[in-house]
C-alpha cells in the first residue's frame, strides 16, 4: 500500500443473525487476517435475545430462572471478550470489526465510541458521552452502548451495542457491567419519533467508522 492510499474494509450487514454463528464467523476472518489469507471486515448484525458472558461474567448476574430464559427465548453464550454480562437482543444494532488494531487499543475503542455518539445525535439523543472506566456509551447514569473486545495477535473481534429499540423487559434479565445499579435504555425510550431501518443505521455506522479510521468502505 503506498503512502496515502486507504485501507480496504469489507462491511458486511448480516440482518438477524445467531450470536455463536457470528462468533464464529468473526473467529474466521480473525484468523484469515492472521494469516493474510483474508480482508479486515466490519460485521453489522442483529442478534435475537442472548445473555453473553465475558470472561469476568459470573453466572449469578444473570437474574432470570431457566425457565424464565426459556420462556422468553434468550440464550446465553459465552464469548472471549472482557467484560461481565452483556445483553444482546432485536433493536440493538451492534458492530464487529474485525481488524488489526496492535496495541492501539484504547484508540479503537474511542474511535466505536465516537461513531456511536454521532449516531446517537443524529437520532436526537443529546447529552450522551463515552466513559472508559466501564466501557460504553452513557447518558447521566443510563447505559445506552457497551463495547467488549478480544484481540488476538493485534487483530479484533467483538465490539459495540448499541440499543435502538430493545424490549424494555430484556434489561431485566442481567445484571448489566457486574454493576447492580446500572440501569440500560434506548433511542426509542428517549426518542418516541419512528426510527429509521436497522439496515440504514448499520450502512450509516460502517461508513463513519470506515472514514474516521481511514479505510474505503466496501459495502454488502
Amino acid at each position: 500500500m503506498t503512502e496515502g492510499e486507504s485501507r480496504r474494509l469489507v462491511g458486511r450487514w448480516l440482518a438477524r443473525q445467531d450470536f455463536a454463528e457470528c462468533l464464529e464467523q468473526q473467529l474466521r476472518a480473525r484468523d484469515a487476517i492472521i494469516e493474510g489469507t483474508g480482508p479486515e471486515i466490519l460485521f453489522m448484525v442483529e442478534h435475537p435475545p442472548t445473555l453473553t458472558l465475558g470472561r469476568r461474567g459470573k453466572r449469578e448476574d444473570v437474574l432470570w430462572t431457566d425457565e424464565q430464559l426459556a420462556a422468553e427465548q434468550v440464550a446465553v453464550c459465552e464469548t472471549p471478550r472482557g467484560g461481565e454480562v452483556t445483553l444482546h437482543a432485536p433493536g440493538q444494532l451492534v458492530a464487529y470489526p474485525v481488524i488489526r488494531v496492535g496495541r492501539r487499543i484504547r484508540e479503537h475503542i474511542v474511535r466505536m465510541a465516537e461513531v456511536t455518539i454521532a449516531l446517537f445525535e443524529q437520532l436526537g439523543v443529546d447529552g450522551v458521552e463515552f466513559r472508559m472506566d466501564h466501557p460504553g456509551v452513557w447518558r447521566g447514569q443510563t447505559k445506552m452502548a457497551s463495547i467488549g473486545l478480544h484481540i488476538s495477535r493485534g487483530v479484533s473481534v467483538q465490539g459495540m451495542s448499541i440499543n435502538v429499540d430493545v424490549a424494555p423487559k430484556l434489561f431485566g434479565a442481567l445484571v448489566s457491567c457486574g454493576l447492580p445499579e446500572v440501569s440500560m435504555t434506548s433511542v426509542s425510550a428517549i426518542r418516541p419519533e419512528p426510527l429509521p431501518p436497522m439496515a440504514e443505521l448499520a450502512r450509516r455506522w460502517a461508513f463513519d467508522f470506515a472514514a474516521r479510521a481511514g479505510y474505503e468502505l466496501e459495502w454488502t
